[in-house]
This record gives structure tokens, C-alpha cells and sequence, in this order.
């Protein structure tokens, strides 16, 4: 296999310094610092089943009541009449001294499976030769160790926030239309057409949150205590929780803070404490666009994955989109379907996609022609020409996005399995190899094209699984990223 080697180290030159100035994301993240972390169990099978006992159902022993007409039975005074614990019927009914009436309850549990998942990231081919050249090439090649580093930590941000919203049992939109109900990995309805109808994140919607946590049990486990009352994670971005505070008339006059939670969890990103929610900042919230059903239709060919446009994707501000990994296609018609976009197709109007429902197979709609709607992800950086050299540069779109998410996170959710490395089993031994993605450096000799092992690759590999805990402790809200298009800054040429 022949190897394209990237001469990508600067050589020494005038006017050049030894500091290198690096760009990267370091700040603390709720997905990195608060995310529960595990060992993946070795010697089981490769798909696992997390066991649930769900809360005792009433039930009624003669059959003739349907389970929502099920209600406890009444208390019932201690009868003295030693007659009346001599009438079968009395047994029954517990109308007899020391014969309590009884309610009948079964046991439910759920099961829910989960399995290993893995990726590896390669850097660039290096040559030996190509580094005598290099000036000051220990601390360039620190640099570029850093580099991949960050990325790996991105790609475990991305993939955490991503699992989290998988499992989650609520996914709403922020309109008058949302409800706190059970849901699924792409499942967000599409939005109201009318501005009116849509809404920021706001108090009083946190409340009742508030309310449906503290009803499913939520408050064990939650983030702390404030005035003997829970207090639950809400991962949103800096402007939404300064909308939330400073939207509060009386804020001035009691705003409170929880001293003990914001010393404690202060290292790990919290801004502060506020009714009932502490407030984690996270940079990279997911945004989003809107794509309202058009003339343009989607066709899903279930046997290669590909959905197919037949024109431009303009989304609800009239703006040519692409739908970049990680958007949801809402399919609509016959053959209604929800689909993940998981990379996108050589051609323009084609899109690598998986089902929305776990384990569900594709539905082909190629035959026929649909239409569909679309939320269309935002990436926070995209990959575009400076100077003619192509660099992954902060997109702009991102920064005036109509739509973002909000996490109500709760660490009892799920959890990451991390596998433990494998060196020997039996005779044979391995590589440790961790799956953290540690960067190690690997040199492949190959008689034709590395005969003296000269060219090498850092490589790092990632793996986990997750755990489904308590999905329905996990709330994902989709609103409005700002009220009003005022005081946006749109792109760099609005800076000058």
C-alpha cells in the first residue's frame, strides 16, 4: 500500500519564533467532567442488557377491571364483632379483626441493551528525513501530539452529548405544541410556522421540568441540595443562562446562590445556581436549522443507506443548507421514516443515513418520491480556504443559528463503559492498547514502500459503550437560540 507523506512541519526561517501558538478547546465540559464513567464487563456477550425493576403495579386479583381503573383500596376500621371474622366473606374483604383489606401488586421489569462501539484516528504519515530539516522539531511534534489530543477530546464531547440525546426519553421542541413525553434519538417534531409560537428558554418552562423531575423520582442522584431541595443540571450555553437570569424582574432582589454547590462544582464548568437548576456552560451546544416540507422530495434506498434530493435544501430563513452529520430527516407520506444523517454522499444531494429507531431496519422509499422536513445540524467549525490552504476554521453560521439544544443532565442517565486493554489471553499476547484514545506512534514495515521503517503514524483508538439507566430522567429542549435577530454578528466582514 503506498503512503501520501504530508511535509507539513515548518523548516526554520527568518522572523519565525520558538513559541507556537496553538488553538484549542480546553475548557471544562460537562461531558468530559460530570459524564459517569465505568469498566465494560470482559467475558460477556458483545451486546449487554442493563435489568430495571420497575415500580410495583397495582392489579386486580378477579380480572374484572382494566389496570387504569385499578385504585388502592380504602382503610378499613379493626372490627371487635368476633362474629364477623367467622364469614368467608369478611376474609375478604378484610372486614374482620385482624384481617386488614389488601391491595394486589405485581412486579414489571424493563431491559434495555447496549453494546461495544469503536472508531481509531490516524495522523499523517511521517519520514525520518523529512525531520532533520525541521527546526526546533521536538516541541512542533509536542504540538502536533496536542493537536490530535484535543481532537480525541472533541470527538468524546461529541460523542457523549450524542449518546446522552440517544438515550434520553424526552425530546421536545420549544413551541406550543411540546410535550414531556416519551421519546426517541431524532424524534423532534417539526416547529411552528409562526415566530409567536416559538420561544427561548424560559422560566417558567424550567419549572415545570422542575416538577416533572421531582414526580419521576429524579431528585436522588441529582446535582445537590439547595434549601433541603434538589438541584438538577441544566447544560446550556452562556446566553441562554443569562436570558434566564436577567429575564427574572425580581432577580436583584432575590437571587440566591447555593455556596456549598458552587464551591464544589465550580472546576467543573457550573456558573451558578438558580431555581432549582445549577447552570453548567457548555461552548458547544448543538445548533440547528429548519427545513419545512417543500417541492424538493427525498428518496431512501434501504439497501446502500443513501437518501437522495431532487434540489437545494433551503431551510426556514431561506438559506441554502447542507445537512451536515448528526441531522435528523423527518420522511413523511406512505412510507414515514426518521433518519440520522450519518456523512454525507460524493454527490451534492446525497446522504449517508441510519434509522432513527435503534435496531430498526431502513424503509425504501426509492420507488417512490416523498417529501420531508429536516432539522439540519450547524457545525461549530468547517473546513474553508485561508490563503489557499484549506484549515478547519469557528463557522459563522453557528453563531446566528435559529434553533439550539438544551440538556437537563442528570448523571444517573447513563453511563460510559470503557474497555480494559487485553494483553494475553492464554499463549498469545497483545498490544495494550487504551481506548481512551492515547495516541501512540506505529511504524508498519513494508517491503516495497517502508522497508526500513522510517515511516510512521501516530494512532489512536476509542471505544465505548453506553449503559441506559434512567432515560427518563433525561430531558433534551430544543428552542430558539435568541429572542430576535438584533445585535447578531454575522460573519467577519460586520467587525470592521
Amino acid at each position: 500500500m503506498a503512503y501520501t507523506v504530508e511535509d507539513f512541519l515548518v523548516e526554520q526561517a527568518p522572523m519565525i519564533g520558538t513559541d507556537i501558538n496553538q488553538k484549542m478547546m480546553e475548557q471544562p465540559t460537562p461531558w468530559i467532567n460530570l459524564y459517569k464513567q465505568e469498566t465494560w464487563e470482559d467475558e460477556k456477550s458483545s451486546t449487554q442488557k442493563t435489568f430495571q425493576f420497575d415500580r410495583a403495579k397495582l392489579t386486580d386479583p378477579t380480572g374484572t377491571l382494566s389496570d387504569e381503573l385499578i385504585e388502592e383500596v380504602e382503610w378499613a376500621d379493626v372490627a371487635t364483632d368476633v362474629s364477623l371474622n367467622n364469614n368467608t366473606a369478611n376474609h375478604q374483604t378484610g372486614s374482620g379483626d385482624g384481617i386488614p383489606p389488601a391491595d394486589n401488586v405485581e412486579f414489571t421489569q424493563t431491559l434495555r441493551e447496549y453494546n461495544l462501539q469503536h472508531k481509531a484516528v490516524w495522523g499523517p504519515p511521517m519520514n525520518t528525513n523529512q525531520l532533520r530539516n525541521k527546526f526546533v522539531r521536538a516541541q512542533q511534534m509536542g504540538a502536533c501530539v496536542k493537536a490530535l489530543a484535543d481532537q480525541a477530546r472533541e470527538f468524546w464531547i461529541e460523542r457523549k452529548r450524542s449518546e446522552y440525546t440517544r438515550i434520553s426519553d424526552n425530546l421536545v421542541v420549544l413551541d406550543s405544541g411540546f410535550s414531556l413525553g416519551g421519546g426517541y434519538y431524532g424524534d423532534m417534531a417539526a416547529p411552528a410556522t409562526t415566530g409567536s409560537d416559538q420561544s427561548i428558554l424560559t422560566t417558567s418552562f424550567c419549572d415545570e421540568i422542575y416538577e416533572y423531575l421531582n414526580l419521576h423520582g429524579a431528585g436522588k442522584g441529582s446535582m445537590g441540595v439547595a434549601e433541603n431541595r434538589p438541584v438538577y443540571g441544566l447544560v446550556t450555553s452562556s446566553r441562554q443562562s443569562r436570558r434566564l437570569i436577567m429575564a427574572d424582574p425580581d432577580v436583584r432582589e432575590d437571587f440566591r446562590y447555593s455556596s456549598q454547590n458552587e464551591k464544589l462544582l465550580a472546576p467543573m464548568g457550573i456558573k451558578w445556581t438558580y431555581n432549582g437548576f445549577t447552570h453548567i456552560i457548555d461552548d458547544k451546544t448543538d445548533r440547528w436549522e429548519f427545513v419545512p416540507a417543500s417541492s424538493v422530495t427525498v428518496a431512501v434506498d434501504a439497501a446502500t443507506a443513501v437518501a437522495t434530493f431532487s434540489g437545494a435544501l433551503v431551510d426556514s430563513k431561506g438559506d441554502t443548507v447542507r445537512l451536515f452529520k448528526g441531522s435528523t430527516i423527518i420522511v413523511t407520506g406512505t412510507d414515514a421514516c426518521k433518519l440520522i444523517v450519518t456523512g454525507r454522499h460524493a454527490t451534492a444531494n446525497k446522504y449517508y443515513v441510519k434509522s432513527a429507531v435503534d435496531g430498526a431496519a431502513l424503509i425504501d422509499v426509492s420507488p417512490a418520491v416523498t417529501t420531508f422536513t429536516a432539522w439540519a445540524k450547524v457545525p461549530q467549525f468547517v473546513v474553508t480556504s485561508v490563503g489557499g490552504v484549506l484549515k478547519r476554521v469557528p463557522n459563522p453560521a453557528w453563531l446566528v443559528a435559529t434553533w439550539e439544544d438544551s440538556q437537563v443532565f442528570h448523571q444517573d442517565v447513563c453511563c460510559s463503559l470503557i474497555p480494559k486493554p487485553i494483553t494475553s489471553v492464554g499463549q498469545a499476547s497483545f498490544n495494550a492498547l487504551n481506548y481512551n484514545g492515547t495516541y501512540r506512534w506505529t511504524n508498519y514495515d513494508d517491503r516495497q514502500d517502508n522497508p526500513d521503517g522510517q515511516i510512521g503514524q501516530f494512532r489512536g483508538v476509542l471505544s465505548n459503550g453506553t449503559r441506559p439507566e434512567n432515560p427518563e430522567f433525561g430531558i433534551i429542549i430544543r428552542h430558539l437560540a435568541v429572542p430576535r435577530p438584533a445585535g447578531r454578528i454575522v460573519g467577519e466582514a460586520s467587525l470592521g
